[in-house]
C-alpha cells in the first residue's frame, strides 16, 4: 500500500519544504515519493508536523494560489503562497467536517464587480441592513453572512491576512494584530470577496484592487456622512482617539480617510499624524470567532468529538486545529506536573 502523494505535497508545501529537502530529510530518493510506501508514514509524519492518518485520507491539493488574495502579493514568495494555499485547503476541511454536524449560514456576499469602492460600501450597508452608523463586531457580522473566518498559524503571519473563493463559500484566514487593524484588515477582504472575484493576474490590476479593497473597507467601516459630522480641522488628539474607539479602526487610517473625503485639511492631517507618532500603542481585545466558541463546546460535550478527534478525522494535530481556530478549540496541554499511570502525587511542604 502507498500513501497518497497528494497529500505529502500539500503536507510539504504548507512547511515551505521543497521535494528535494524532504526526500533528503527522509533519506529516499525523489521519485520514492511520488509512490511512498506505508513504512514511511512515521517519518513523513515527524518531519512534515502532521498525523500518519493525514497520508492515508483523498487525494487533495492546495487551494489555486492565483484564486488567493495576498494583502503584499508581490512581496511574497511563491512557497509562501504555496504554503497559505494549503492552509486554505485545512481550513475548508475543517469548516466541511463542522458542516456535517451543524447549519451554518451560506455565504452571502453580493457580487458588486464594477462597483466603485464607495458605492460598494453603501450597496453592501443596504443589503446587510447596516444603516449608516459604526459597524460592530466585523467578525461576528461576516460569520453571519456565511464568510468562513479562520486565524492565521504563526507561521504565515508574514503573509498576512488573506481570502479565496471555494466551493461556493468564502474564506478568510485573520492574521495577528490589534483590534483595530483585524477589523479594517477583514473589511479589506470583504472588499476583494465583492468587487475582485473577477480579477485578472496583472500586476496594475492586483496593485489597483488593494487600494481599491482599502478605500472599500474604508467607507464601510466609516461612511463619508458619519465621518463628517464628526470631524474638522479642529480634531484635536483626544478625539481622535475617541474616534479610534468609536469605529473601531486605527488612527492613523481614520485621518487618512477623512482626508480623502475631504473632512480633514493638508496642514491638519500632516500635524495629527505627526501627534500620533507619539502617542502609545492602544492595545484591544483581538477577534475571536462565535462560530467556534458555539461549535466546539457542543462538539466537546454533545457530539463527544474532541479536538483530539477532530484533528485525526483531518489527519492533523491538535495544535493545528488550535492555531487555524483563534485558540478557540480545546486542546489538552501537558507539563512538568504529568504523571505516569499510578504515580502517586506528593505535596510539597514547606516551614516557616
Amino acid at each position: 500500500m502507498t500513501l497518497e502523494p497528494t497529500r505529502i505535497r500539500l503536507a510539504r508545501e504548507r512547511v515551505a519544504l521543497s521535494r528535494s529537502a524532504l526526500a533528503a530529510s527522509l533519506g529516499v530518493c525523489e521519485r520514492e515519493l511520488a509512490q511512498a510506501p506505508e513504512e514511511l508514514s512515521f517519518a513523513l509524519a515527524k518531519t512534515l508536523g502532521c498525523a500518519e492518518q493525514f497520508f492515508r485520507l483523498p487525494a487533495a491539493s492546495g487551494i489555486d494560489a492565483e484564486r488567493i488574495f495576498f494583502r503584499s502579493p508581490r512581496r511574497t514568495s511563491n512557497a509562501q503562497k504555496l504554503a497559505a494555499a494549503a492552509a486554505g485547503r485545512t481550513g475548508v476541511e475543517l469548516y466541511r467536517l463542522i458542516t456535517q454536524n451543524f447549519a451554518l449560514p451560506t455565504t452571502e456576499v453580493p457580487e458588486l464587480t464594477g462597483y466603485a469602492p464607495a458605492d460598494a460600501a453603501v450597496q453592501l450597508r443596504l443589503d446587510w441592513d447596516l444603516g449608516c452608523g459604526a459597524v460592530p463586531e466585523v467578525l461576528h457580522l461576516l460569520e453571519s453572512h456565511g464568510v468562513r473566518v479562520l486565524s492565521l498559524p504563526p507561521e504565515l503571519q508574514t503573509v498576512k491576512t488573506f481570502s479565496f473563493w471555494e466551493e461556493g463559500q468564502a474564506f478568510i484566514f485573520l492574521a495577528n494584530g490589534s483590534a483595530a487593524e483585524q477589523r479594517f484588515a477583514l473589511a479589506h477582504e470583504l472588499g476583494h470577496l465583492l468587487l475582485h472575484s473577477a480579477l485578472g493576474h496583472h500586476a496594475e490590476q492586483i496593485a489597483h484592487a488593494e487600494l481599491e479593497a482599502d478605500q472599500f473597507a474604508a467607507h464601510l467601516l466609516m461612511p463619508s456622512v458619519s465621518l463628517q459630522i464628526r470631524v474638522s480641522d479642529l480634531l484635536q488628539i483626544p478625539q481622535l482617539l475617541a474616534l479610534e474607539e468609536h469605529y473601531g479602526v486605527p488612527a492613523m487610517i481614520i485621518l487618512a480617510h477623512a482626508r480623502a473625503c475631504g473632512a480633514l485639511g493638508e496642514n491638519a492631517y500632516t500635524w495629527l499624524s505627526q501627534e500620533m507618532q507619539l502617542e502609545p500603542a492602544r492595545a484591544g481585545q483581538a477577534e475571536c470567532s462565535r462560530v467556534f466558541s458555539l461549535v466546539f463546546p457542543s462538539l466537546q460535550f454533545d457530539h463527544r468529538a474532541s479536538t483530539a478527534r477532530i484533528a485525526r478525522e483531518l489527519g492533523l494535530t491538535e495544535r493545528h486545529i488550535h492555531e487555524l481556530t483563534f485558540g478557540q478549540a480545546f486542546v489538552l496541554l501537558t507539563g512538568e506536573n504529568q504523571r505516569d499511570a499510578g504515580e502517586v502525587a506528593r505535596g510539597h511542604l514547606h516551614a516557616l
